[in-house]
């Protein structure tokens, strides 16, 4: 036996069977992709401490600034059947599940709302039923949080895939300064929630993996929390129960020292199983424990609410590349082109320097990390994209996949400051710091408009303007009500109509004005009502109407609310009310009566495509048929996908026995809206009267089967 120098025995080492340890400051594993050793990782820069900071630093500001911050945005379009959802569901709990509303809770009669988890929106009304405090603000400021949330679990994210808190600064700086990203996290409740769960169970399993043999339970309780966030907000956080076992188990399969650790001792082998199976049923019953739907059969209905938003049972038209198209009939590179010229341009910048630096990163990076966040950034897309899913509203259906990628982007970044020198870091950093500069002046420039951002590439919001999609939720309806409040006198104390396409997020807020009336009324259906102002959001108006400056802003306008020099926003003051006047008297059979209230609406706004459209109807009905030509040729100028000018100049034609026309402009129609009943029977006539019978006996035949 051995002895000290001092003579005293030194004790026997026991053997012990072999361990891995867990690194828990970084994922440097020195195993790649492949499995094969890798060189010496690099050792995280000296400022390191610094970076990590200056990361708390920004994130303590963020969760105090955004709720603040969340107060000064308005009331979106949907926000009223997401606020009514979470009552519901409030009322099935607190009622032991008597009030079933929220089982079946589908408002506009097909958004099935039931489909998705309430958690936002049930703890939203938990409080403000509770406290008494103003619905919209309660839930604004819980939404900001969520936004913090996603921020924060990009910047980990990014610092456990690059290695240190420098890479992790640049991915909380890119997920904050996306103004789409910062918009959406205080207007859109269902996608920024689920994004939130996204990211964060994405951090946490990555975390969770780094730390084999050995998870802990912190790690293991964060990936219970994002699955419950994510889950407990959209069917498809059933992804995320199927990542945490699917990835464990890929990690333990690729990771030789980890794979016979695990399997060398059955003490090891239950404790990452134990906790892998904690980290996906604890996610899954946190995801639909506050989810009427889903409890009502735990096993079924979840996945019955994903195949139902995976084909979601909405057609809605949207604006892309200049053309506005149904939500079924997009094309497949929808959400990658809307990503493109929408988002900021260190992102795409970013994303190609991930491409360059992936293959080279293995000295650097664990490239099963860095493919495993690449994979759940790109495979709900494709599998979207091969279900034919509907998208609509630019990329914000798929806003989860966003901070992965920037996760990454971050990576691809640091890979080049760790080969550069000092010069060349330095280089780096100023392109950085001007990339970023550029989406930061427009968040302050145009808040609270954030989420209607495009980037320089495109022209900004005004180079995309009638191409693509701005103000869809509605948000300025906020800003447009403070100043008609501010600016049209006494509309207090009289008796004042306003027409609105966003009738509903505009209505809360002259809850207190008990004269005002206020009623949905379309665009294209303005001269039809009684009104005396109008406020008109472009995100329903057609292109065509954008590209023409003598007629886009209309007659009457008195106000704009524009982003970057691209309206977004209409007050119109109503010239007058002939042109209502005009069309009661044509609903009431007064055809000949109509006719000069018309023409004098006409004389006072000659752009009014509406007016021209009835001046022309009633022109056919006085046989004046020439007139009517002219006066559908110019509502078609104004509006050249105006179907009713077209219908009514087929009929002029028809009366003309100018029936080739007829049938063309007819066949025009109905390529546009092939369920326009009057168009067919009108092309059935027209057909008649060419002679080719049969064509018009199998037009009219398809109607009677269609009655």
């Amino acid at each position: 036996m051995s002895k000290s120098k001092k003579g005293v025995p030194q004790p026997i080492k026991t053997p012990q069977k072999q361990q891995v340890e867990s690194d828990s400051s970084s994922v440097l594993s020195t195993e790649s992709f492949t499995g094969v050793e890798a060189k010496t990782p690099v050792n995280p820069p000296i400022k390191d401490e610094l970076f990590r900071k200056i990361f708390w630093g920004l994130a303590l500001v963020l969760l105090i600034g955004m709720p603040i911050l969340s107060t000064q945005y308005g009331i979106t379009a949907d926000e009223w059947g997401n606020k009514a959802y979470g009552e519901l569901c409030l009322d099935y709990f607190t009622s032991f599940g008597d009030k079933k509303e929220a089982l079946s809770y589908a408002p506009r009669g097909g958004e099935v709302m039931y489909c998705y988890g309430p958690t936002l929106d049930l703890i939203s009304a938990a409080i403000y039923r509770t406290t008494g405090a103003d619905p919209y603000l309660i839930r604004h400021m819980l939404l900001s949080l969520m936004g913090v949330l996603i921020f924060v679990a990009t910047g980990l994210t990014g610092r456990l895939l690059g290695g240190n808190w420098r890479a992790g600064l640049l991915a909380l700086i890119f997920a904050l300064f996306s103004p789409r990203l910062f918009g959406d996290s205080m207007n859109n409740p269902k996608d920024i929630t689920f994004a939130a769960g996204y990211i964060l169970t994405i951090c946490a399993l990555i975390k969770f993996i780094q730390e084999l043999p050995q998870p802990s339970w912190k790690t293991t309780l964060l990936a219970i929390a994002g699955i419950g966030i994510g889950l407990g907000s959209r069917a498809p956080g059933l992804a995320l129960v199927a990542y945490v076992p699917f990835f464990v188990g890929v990690e333990v399969l690729f990771r030789k020292q980890v794979r016979q650790a695990v399997f060398g001792d059955s003490a090891v082998l239950k404790n990452v199983a134990l906790k892998t199976g904690v980290a996906t049923l604890g996610g899954y019953l946190l995801g639909i424990l506050f989810w009427p739907f889903a409890l009502a059969n735990p096993l079924k209905n979840p996945l019955t609410a994903l195949q139902t938003l995976t084909n979601f049972p909405i057609s809605i038209k949207t604006l892309f590349e200049g053309t506005k198209i149904y939500s079924t009939s997009l094309p497949w590179y929808y959400v990658p082109k809307y990503m493109m010229v929408s988002t900021p341009l260190y992102f795409l910048l970013g994303v190609l320097v991930f491409l360059v630096a992936f293959p080279l990163a293995r000295r650097y990076f664990n490239q099963r990390y860095l493919f495993l966040v690449l994979f759940v950034a790109l495979f709900p897309w494709l599998y979207g994209v091969s279900k034919h899913s509907a998208f609509y509203n630019g990329w914000r259906h798929t806003t989860f996949i966003y901070p992965p990628l920037l996760a990454l982007t971050a990576v691809g970044f640091e890979y080049f400051f760790r080969r550069l020198g000092g010069v060349g870091q330095k280089a780096l950093a100023g392109v950085l710091a001007v990339l970023v500069a550029l989406p930061l002046w427009f968040m302050i420039k145009n808040h609270p408009y954030q989420y209607t951002y495009y980037n320089e590439l495109t022209g900004g919001t005004k180079g995309a303007f009638a191409n693509y999609e701005t103000d869809y939720f509605g948000v300025s309806t906020r800003e447009i009500a403070d100043w008609m409040k501010t600016n049209i006198p006494n509309i207090q104390k009289d008796t004042v109509v306003i027409a609105s396409d966003y009738f509903v997020p505009l209505k809360d807020y002259f809850t207190d004005y008990p004269k005002l009336k206020m009623a949905y009324r379309r665009y294209y259906q303005r001269s039809e009502f009684d009104w005396d102002y109008g406020v008109f959001l472009t995100g329903h108006l057609n292109p065509s109407h954008f590209r023409n400056a003598g007629v886009f802003p209309p007659a009457g306008t008195i106000h704009k609310i524009e982003v970057n020099g691209a309206t977004i926003g209409l007050v119109i003051k109503r010239i007058s009310k002939d042109d209502f006047k005009g069309i009661k008297l044509i609903k009431e059979g007064k055809i000949a009566e109509s006719i000069p209230y018309l023409e004098k609406a006409r004389q006072l706004d000659p752009n009014n495509e509406v007016v021209r459209l009835y001046l022309a109807n009633a022109y056919v009905n006085v046989g004046k048929f020439n007139e009517s030509l002219q006066e559908c040729q110019k509502a078609l100028e104004i509006f050249p996908e105006y179907l009713g000018a077209m219908t009514t100049m087929a009929i002029a034609y028809i009366n003309l026995n100018q029936n080739d026309n007829a049938v063309f402009m007819l066949n025009e129609v109905l390529s546009q809206d092939p369920t326009n009943r009057d168009a067919a029977q009108y092309l059935a006539i027209a057909y008649e009267r060419q002679g080719n019978t049969a064509a018009a006996n199998q037009i009219r035949a398809q109607l009677q089967q269609q009655q």
